[in-house]
């Protein structure tokens, strides 16, 4: 059995060393030289003393040492968002508001997450950069998150960052409004929603500097060349100044922009820029919103504690499973409209690498004949293009556009109705059981 996998869009930069993404994006990369700053020198030209030299806090030594962690830069650099050079990679991101910490995604935790009063959303992740494998791997999850973003709407930005904040209401407004009084809502959201859909952010990588040739960074940026992000990569050097002040000195190392391209056909240059404005939904954007939007419709779940999505516009419709790692994500409900077949289904994933997860979905892979005798039948294993298991429900059918008819339309939703309830209020308890023993 074939499912759907999701398109990505990304974006690119610009400087002086210049690498091709591929024919629909150029990136550029910039990289300052390691001695572009000097030492802190404290002067007192009245009182005549001595220059003294600020020392440089070690990163990644122990506090007892005089040292500071990852977690601690992240705290001073949450606490205080105007240390962040936002305005000099980007002036459209200049006065962050910081929102909270350790947002929730299926791809992972955010460090730490801003917006301003534009609307412009900035996600960070707070490294010491110990090896060339530890800074790839903190760049490709950053990715990934901005990635995983896009699927969102301002509505589910809303609620995790409620939950992570513990407060109601719509907080992210709320914050924003404390530093801009005259700040008007719908327009906020409006504009957040935006950069949420083309994947419009700014990305920051902080740490205590990176000392990797661009081509090895490139590599990571390259297959999200549909987003519009722009990646940057900061170094916070701390120094001590007296009565245990610190004195915070950031700079820019590489960060990527967006440039124009030329396109030339037939002798004529046309001249290409990035739009501003959102791009109109795909036909079938529209349709399996249209689709989902009846599905969800009115709909509550047999099983009370599991919270009903949000409707999408993408083809597959994820539902989470509390408590089984990776943000709830461990194990996911989903349904799916897959139009290359075409059929339709609802089923219940694993994430590879959740060990709790694994062991759990190959216990119920074991207990296939006892749950056919809960779900019907037609219940289903198997093992998709990517080899990964699936336990759930698979139908055969056109999908519904409008040249397929409206009855034929109401009976996918009856379908996927029924058996999307089916499958989650039946098997979330279990798991729920099993998750506790574990």
């Amino acid at each position: 059995m074939v499912e759907p996998t999701g398109d990505t869009q990304a974006k690119a930069p610009n400087s002086n060393e210049h690498m091709s993404i591929g024919s629909s994006a150029e990136l550029e990369f910039e990289m300052t030289s390691d001695d572009a700053y000097g030492d802190l020198v404290r002067i007192s030209p009245l009182a005549k003393t001595p220059s003294e030299t600020l020392h440089r806090i070690p990163f990644g030594a122990r506090s007892s040492a005089g040292g500071i962690d990852e977690e601690t830069l992240r705290d001073l650099l949450f606490d205080h968002p105007n240390v962040l050079p936002t305005r000099a990679i980007d002036a459209a991101y200049a006065h962050p508001v910081a929102i909270c910490k350790e947002l929730s995604t299926s791809a992972g935790f955010v460090d730490a997450v801003y917006v301003n009063p534009l609307g412009k959303l900035i996600l960070a992740e707070f490294k010491l950069w110990r090896n060339p494998q530890a800074r790839r791997e903190v760049i490709g999850q950053i990715l990934d998150y901005a990635k995983e973003l896009t699927s969102w709407s301002y509505e589910d930005l809303q609620r995790e960052v409620s939950r992570s904040l513990d407060r109601s209401g719509n907080v992210l407004f709320e914050l924003v409004r404390e530093l801009k009084a005259d700040l008007v809502e719908s327009e906020f959201v409006d504009s957040v929603s935006r950069q949420l859909t083309r994947g419009e952010f700014l990305l920051l990588i902080v740490g205590d500097g990176i000392r990797e040739g661009v081509e090895n960074i490139v590599d990571f940026v390259q297959k999200y060349s549909g987003l519009h992000f722009s990646l940057a990569i900061v170094e916070a050097a701390l120094y001590r100044d007296i009565d245990d002040r610190i004195v915070v000195q950031p700079r820019c190392l590489a960060r990527t922009e967006v440039v124009q391209r030329f396109v030339v056909e037939s002798g004529i240059k046309e001249e290409i820029n990035e739009d501003d404005s959102p791009e109109p939904a795909s036909e079938y954007e529209v349709e399996n919103r249209r689709f989902w939007s009846a599905v969800l419709d009115g709909l509550a779940f047999s099983d009370v504690t599991v919270e009903v999505p949000n409707v999408t516009s993408d083809a597959t419709l994820f539902i989470k499973v509390r408590n089984s790692g990776w943000g709830d994500w461990g194990l996911t409900f989903s349904g799916y409209l897959y139009r290359n077949g075409p059929s339709m289904g609802c089923n219940l994933v694993c994430r590879k690498g959740v060990e709790q997860a694994e062991r759990i979905f190959e216990a119920l892979q074991d207990e296939m004949e006892s749950l056919r005798a809960d779900l019907g039948e037609d219940l289903g294993y198997w093992i998709n293009p990517a080899g990964r298991p699936r336990i759930g429900f698979y139908r055969r059918q056109q999908l519904p556009f409008p040249s397929v008819g409206e009855e034929s339309f109401d009976n996918a939703v009856i379908w996927m109705r029924k058996h999307l309830d089916l499958l989650v209020s039946t098997l979330h308890p279990r798991l729920q059981k099993s998750l506790r023993r574990i």
